[in-house]
């Protein structure tokens, strides 16, 4: 569910004041139009020290448990994930701040971009990592219901799992540094499947061939000796996911769903 965005100006007074006791009343910022989980997100760019992005929801809101459980796993995140600096509860709104970075407002992943194989080496990286005992979630939880009961196994692993490999999930720096963003659906499951699910988004994102994407999906040698099955059972649940929420009135899934179709139909 995509959240809307409040302007600075119409957050709660309280809330407001919070960030001006950190900031000053007049730091320049510049607002996040990428993203769709805070309804709030900006760039604050202090006099004295570095930027801070600083993103935040109402105490009610039905998906504040996604940001402090982003804020929850931060502390076991690769050093390609920005550090949380501060947490504070203000104005009945929850309110994260961020090391801020310089870098592109998210990745280019068409298949002449020089961005794709920073991506695929920080994917790798990620793929080799031991999921965090803090880390419950499991890819069974968001897509079981997706698939059949008999195939939970192919999907349980131990290995820290992203889970969004959009495009707008990843930064990259000149010079190459990549920076993963967006960790509130951070699990514990196979080593293979943010490959896996990188995969589809070459489709979606950087409109590549189903061919030239598997080929950049098994460059992540997790990826590469990966069970046939068991990425034929996460695309397909990564198709019907989208078709589900399409059927639920989400809007503008057209070319998300064609995309997760073909996908999933390259693996069966």
């Amino acid at each position: 569910m995509r959240v809307d965005r409040l302007p600075y100006e119409e957050l709660p007074e309280p809330t407001r004041q919070a960030l001006q006791q950190r900031f000053g009343a007049h730091c320049p910022r510049a607002d996040m139009e990428t993203g769709n989980s805070a309804a709030f997100a900006s760039v604050f760019f202090p006099a004295a020290g570095a930027p801070e992005f600083v993103k935040g929801l109402p105490l009610d809101h039905e998906r504040i448990g996604e940001l402090e459980a982003e804020a929850t796993v931060n502390p076991f995140l690769p050093a390609f994930a920005p550090r949380v600096l501060w947490r504070h509860v203000a104005g009945g709104w929850l309110m994260i701040g961020f090391q801020g970075l310089t870098a592109t407002p998210w990745a280019w992943f068409a298949d002449d971009s020089d961005h794709l194989g920073p991506v695929a080496a920080a994917l790798r990286e990620l793929s080799l990592l031991p999921a965090p005992d803090g880390v419950r979630l499991t890819p069974w939880d968001r897509w079981g219901e997706y698939c059949d009961p008999a195939d939970e196994g192919l999907l349980t692993g131990d290995r820290l799992v992203h889970s969004d490999p959009a495009a707008t999930n990843f930064m990259v720096e000149r010079g190459g540094r990549v920076w993963m963003i967006d960790w509130a659906w951070a699990m514990r499951g196979p080593a293979w499947i943010d490959a896996a699910l990188w995969g589809f988004r070459l489709l979606l994102d950087g409109k590549q061939s189903v061919e030239d994407a598997a080929r950049w999906a098994r460059t992540i040698p997790a990826f590469a000796k990966a069970p046939r099955e068991g990425v034929r059972v996460l695309a397909e649940a990564e198709a019907r996911s989208w078709e589900d929420w399409r059927e639920h009135g989400m809007t503008e899934l057209d070319e998300t769903i064609t995309a997760a179709r073909a996908w999933a139909a390259h693996w069966r």
